[in-house]
């Protein structure tokens, strides 16, 4: 009964033994980018129409007489939308952009172990070698999975944000 419910504890534990502390580091990057994502989705979805909504308020608040200042006031607003609704986007792409790389990081540590198992046993020991060519191509794998599927989100994301705001940023255009 109890061995069902530490399953995926031990499952992970031994995806870490077989592919080197490295899968441990891509695992708290994959988490903190997705931390970021759904954040994002968060805020996409239920508090950037508010924003742009308070925005408008406030920039109807400011409008003056002059037709010059009222458009420096409306980049103004614009211009905070556009931070806020871009905020965190370059960190997910970055972290995006290191998956594969401690993959990478994965492969040469792996490949470091292959090397000393040759050193100390020869090359005819296959058997030997296995383990440090598990830690060699699972990192990789790792990175690249993640880094895929991180992809795919921040773009989605990117879509889902440009059609959106755009769709609302034209209350702006309408005063």
């Amino acid at each position: 009964m109890f061995y069902y419910l530490f399953l995926p504890f031990t499952l992970f534990a031994t995806y870490i033994n077989q592919g080197g502390y490295v899968l441990i580091v891509l695992f708290i990057v994959a988490l903190y980018m997705w931390i970021l994502l759904t954040e994002r989705f968060f805020f996409y979805k239920y508090l950037l129409k508010d924003e742009i909504n308070e925005s408008f308020i406030s920039y109807q608040n400011m409008i003056t007489a002059d037709n010059w200042t009222n458009q420096k006031i409306k980049k103004m607003f614009l211009a905070e939308i556009t931070l806020s609704k871009n905020k965190n986007i370059n960190q997910i792409k970055g972290l995006v952009a290191l998956c594969p790389l401690l993959g990478l990081l994965g492969t040469v540590t792996g490949m470091i172990e292959v090397f000393d198992v040759m050193a100390f046993t020869g090359t005819g020991n296959p058997r030997a070698m296995a383990s440090g060519v598990s830690k060699a191509t699972l990192p990789t794998m790792t990175g690249l999975v993640i880094s895929i599927s991180g992809l795919f989100a921040i773009t989605f994301l990117e879509r889902y944000i440009n059609t959106k705001t755009t769709r609302r940023i034209k209350v702006f255009d309408n005063d």
